[in-house]
């Protein structure tokens, strides 16, 4: 039992070790190219006109800064116009929503309340009445900077032609508790992943907050997945199997509110990560496929294997960290809560260091300074500070935060067996 252990540890070393050293790889070759468009101060040459859509559901408490941010882009006002769903809320989304339109005599507005049909539904109602050679989806609990939509476009008019979807890096509102904390530090090492995965073909996801769409083309492919409880993610992979080009604008900055308690986010990951699976087998011909380049050979094996590192890292947590946990706690209850006793003991332990399985400590060290390279690389890339938010709780986030996600994976792949359903 001792060596099945110790090979699967070797084996999560490894893979995990493995996709490190691909990032840090493609890093080093894509570094000057990534200084480069830090400092493109460039302007579009054109203005073609954008529609930004926005799906809300019971966002009362979000949706005006979302709209005023939107009203107040610095883009010619008669070169885009905004369609805002209510998509059947339950709260005043309806009525903020009015009075935020209410004064605007500038932009173009169309406002449409509907029963409740999900996000994709929404979305599929907005491009139908897009007049934009581009289109623009915005989350209703999301802001964007005001030079936003010239450095999409200027993205445009810069790289290929084929480019389909244009993504933004995404960032999170102050935060004001741990768990918000904990996802600040996972967008930003998100958004410098993306960056990268960008340049070899494997994004797989245009994030709500404002990705930018080539209108034509989305309508030509069916619009959005309206059975699909992902459908930025779905979009992607199709744009993907037809072979487009998605690519992530670095000086595209929106922010999104995160979850603020463990409901929130539990919710929010529980059907991203089934999403993810219900895309994985949707698009399972582009799995492993040649046909379909990195995106297939690697991306995809990448997001299956995050579920079985998941399982992983919930077992070895549970082994090596709540069982001797239980166990002490265990021993205290039997010696009648002799705290002394138990002191005496584990001060009378000896520690020898060739006990140590220095190999996979090796591995272990080689993966964590990667990945504390990435972590400062990530930040400068995204223009924000190290240690804005403190130090303390990077301890949890680097070892404590993974295994809740690892816990929520489990429960997705449970619930996908029985057949839970599940709705936006």
């Amino acid at each position: 039992m001792a060596y099945l252990i110790k090979i699967i540890i070797l084996c999560t070393y490894f893979i995990s070790l493995y996709f490190s050293i691909f990032w840090l790889v493609t890093l080093e070759e894509k570094l000057s190219k990534v200084k480069q468009e830090k400092k493109n101060k460039k302007q579009p040459t054109v203005y073609p006109f954008v529609s930004i859509i926005i799906p809300a559901y019971n966002e009362e408490d979000t949706v005006q800064s979302t709209i005023a941010s939107v009203l107040n882009l610095d883009y010619p006002k008669n070169c885009y116009e905004i369609i805002v769903i209510d998509d059947g809320s339950t709260d005043s989304t309806s009525e903020k929503i009015d009075a935020s339109i209410k004064n605007n005599s500038s932009v173009p507005v169309i406002f449409k309340k509907q029963k409740n049909q999900g996000k994709a539904a929404a979305l599929n109602w907005g491009l139908s009445k897009s007049k934009g050679d581009f289109f623009a989806c915005l989350d209703a609990d999301s802001v964007v900077e005001s030079d936003i939509l010239k450095k999409m476009l200027l993205f445009y008019q810069e790289h290929e032609k084929n480019i389909v979807i244009v993504t933004p890096l995404m960032k999170i509102v102050k935060p004001k508790n741990l768990l918000q904390k904990f996802q600040r530090v996972e967008y930003i090492l998100a958004a410098f992943i993306q960056r990268l995965m960008g340049d070899i073909d494997c994004i797989y996801i245009a994030p709500g907050p404002f990705s930018l769409y080539r209108t034509k083309i989305i309508q030509d492919l069916g619009g959005f997945d309206e059975k699909n409880i992902t459908e930025d993610q779905e979009i992607a992979y199709r744009v993907q199997s037809h072979h487009f080009k998605i690519r992530q604008c670095p000086e595209a900055f929106v922010r999104t509110v995160a979850p603020r308690n463990l409901a929130e986010f539990y919710k929010q990951r529980n059907r991203w990560f089934k999403g993810s699976l219900f895309n994985l087998m949707k698009y399972k011909k582009m799995f492993l496929n040649r046909k379909y380049g990195d995106f297939g050979i690697f991306q995809l094996p990448l997001n299956l294997s995050v579920y079985l590192l998941g399982i992983i890292t919930f077992c070895f947590f549970t082994y090596y960290i709540v069982k001797p946990i239980w166990q002490t706690v265990y021993k205290i209850i039997l010696l009648n809560f002799d705290i002394g006793t138990i002191l005496k003991q584990f001060f009378s332990s000896s520690f020898d260091i060739l006990q140590l399985d220095l190999g996979i400590m090796f591995v272990l060290y080689v993966a964590l300074s990667i990945a504390l390279y990435f972590f400062y690389v990530s930040h400068q890339f995204s223009n924000e500070k190290m240690f804005e938010e403190g130090v303390v709780y990077l301890f949890p986030y680097f070892f404590l935060y993974y295994v809740l996600l690892s816990v929520i994976s489990i429960i997705v792949l449970l619930e996908m067996i029985v057949g839970k359903k599940q709705k936006w």
